[in-house]
Order: structure tokens, then sequence, then C-alpha cells
């Protein structure tokens, strides 16, 4: 609680000379002006996310600006182009503010009635289909009172998720760039599996190489995916070119249309269940592909609530209480 209260004072010390000037400044401000940061300020984006209209989001920026009496917004023909030195300083502080607002209600939620309230998580989908409802049992099994949310997102930058207080920890392999106030947990290697249709040739290869994969078509995530932008930095590396001849937006779409002959796909190998997935098989590609961990992402305020600590060491059991305590004081 004290690391918690501190943590909201150095906030509000950065806040403070806009906050002696902004007498309606309110919550609701400061996550508008967080989301539009996290949708790379594309305001169509983060009204669709915080469920408003663009107009509405513009003019709360524009009265949030008004109020401090600074600019926060870089601007171009009308357009959000960037944030002036002051505006990342303010919105680093408003998304610690929000974080550490989130967990006082966890707090109060808390005290009011023991073993009650509720924890949000994400996770990418292969994360969330395979890997977590196990965890969840077990969980639930200890805090049957804790109501669990989860989404599953792409990889990349879910952490912003974490700082900005939507959720409560996420499940990544990317924690590129996390932010004072983070803790990241590396849990496990990610292996990943070349799947295919059982009797697929690739299958019967003693030594399977990527070559010989980039020769057979290719099922892959969409575009937009951080996974398959790794998957082809590795078959560039080797200067190949797979043919993707379908895309699709998770595990479980991609690996129907391998069962319908299309193609091969190389996923995470948690997706791959020999006892459902009866008309595929796999094999191992870890080697091949650049290696990932992992992690569980938490802020380190919510780290010492005991429900949180103990999701972790479900999920992750070598992630003790005691280990936990001894990462938070490193």
């Amino acid at each position: 609680m004290v690391k918690l209260l501190e943590s909201i004072q150095e906030a509000v010390m950065v806040l403070w000379p806009w906050l002696i000037r902004a007498s309606f400044m309110n919550l609701q401000q400061l996550r508008y002006l967080c989301e539009v940061v996290r949708c790379r300020l594309n305001i169509s984006r983060a009204a669709s996310s915080l469920g408003t209209s663009q107009p509405a989001v513009s003019q709360q920026i524009r009265m949030l600006e008004e109020e401090l009496g600074t600019t926060i917004f870089l601007r171009s023909r009308n357009r959000l182009s960037g944030l002036t030195p002051t505006g990342e300083s303010l919105v680093g502080a408003a998304q610690q503010v929000l974080a550490e607002m989130a967990n006082l209600q966890n707090i109060a939620r808390e005290s009011r009635k023991a073993n009650a309230g509720e924890m949000r998580v994400v996770s990418t989908h292969a994360q969330a289909r395979y890997a977590l409802p196990h965890v969840i049992r077990e969980f639930r099994s200890r805090y049957p009172g804790i109501d669990v949310h989860v989404t599953h997102k792409q990889d990349e930058k879910m952490w912003e998720l974490v700082q900005n207080g939507y959720v409560d920890l996420a499940i990544t392999t990317d924690v590129r760039g996390l932010p004072k106030g983070l803790l990241a947990l590396p849990c496990y290697p990610m292996q990943r599996s070349l799947i295919a249709p059982r009797r697929h040739p690739l299958l019967r290869v003693p030594a399977i190489t990527l070559k010989e994969i980039a020769g057979y078509p290719l099922i892959a995530f969409n575009e937009r995916s951080h996974g398959l932008r790794r998957l082809m930095r590795a078959f560039a590396a080797l200067g190949y070119t797979p043919k993707v001849v379908v895309s699709a937006p998770d595990e479980d779409v991609i690996k129907a249309y391998v069962e319908e002959g299309l193609g091969v796909a190389i996923l995470a190998s948690i997706v791959y269940d020999p006892k459902r997935d009866t008309r595929l098989g796999a094999v191992d590609v870890t080697p091949l592909l650049e290696p990932s961990t992992t992690s569980v992402v938490v802020r380190k305020s919510m780290a010492y609530h005991e429900h949180i600590a103990a999701f972790i060491v479900a999920f992750a059991p070598e992630w003790t209480r005691e280990c936990l305590n001894r990462e938070l004081k490193r």
C-alpha cells in the first residue's frame, strides 16, 4: 500500500503544474488521451475502442488542452501528427494515474468483501484458447469469488493495456520497451511446430528445413500479425519466400484450412492436440525460428495482491510467491 501511494504521489507531482489550473479535468479525459496515444493518434480507432464518437473524443482532447493551458498534440491539416514535449510528459503521468486508480479500485473491492472482485487478463488467442483454461480452473478453485475476464489480441505491445490500467496482467512474448512500473516475468520458451495434414510428406522428413517448408503452400496469420512478420524474417534470412495462399486471424481458423489440404502452417506448439486434431500431424521446428519467451507482464504495484500472485503461480509454477517478492525488491 505504501508503494502504491508513493507511485500515485510521483505521478501527481508530474501533473501538478497543470492540475492547479485544471479544476474541471476528469479521469475520462485522461482515458481519452491515453487511448488516442495507444491507437497511434488515430482518433477514429480510439473512439471505436472507447465506445463513443470521433467528435466526442476530439472535443474532450481540445477541452483538456484548454483546461491545462498547454498543447498536447502536434497537428497537421487537422490531424494529429505527434506529441509535444509537454504532451509526452503529460501522457506518461496520465497513464500512471489511470493505472494506479485502477489499482485503488481493486484494493477497495478486496476490502469490501474478501475473495471477491474481478481480474482482467489479455493474451494471444493461442494462450487464451489452449493454455489458460486449466490455469483459470485452478485459480477459480482457490478464488471462486473472483471473476476472470479474458480478452485476446495480437502479441505486439500488449503491455500497453497493462500500463493504462485496462487489464491487470498480460501474457505475451513482446516485452520490448517495457516502461518503468511494469514487471515482466519470463515463464517458458515459445515452442513452434509445423502443422500439416496427417499424411503430408513434410511430416516424414527426418530433419526438416525452412527450404523444404518453403516449397509448399503456407497458411499464415493476417498481414498485421507480429507472428507473421517474425516468420517471414526467418525465411528471408535464408533467401526463401514462401507462398502464403490463405491468411487467417487465429490458430483455430488456420488449422481448419490446413485440415482441408490447402497448405501447411507454423504455429505455437500448444495449439496442437493429437487427441483433438486427429486429421493433423505436427513436427517441432523451434530451432528453425528466432527464439522468443512467453512472459507475464504486470504492474509492480498489482503484483503485491494475493490473487494476482496466485494467478501467476497457476500459470507459471516456478514463480512462487517468494520468487516474486525477490523480483519486486530488485
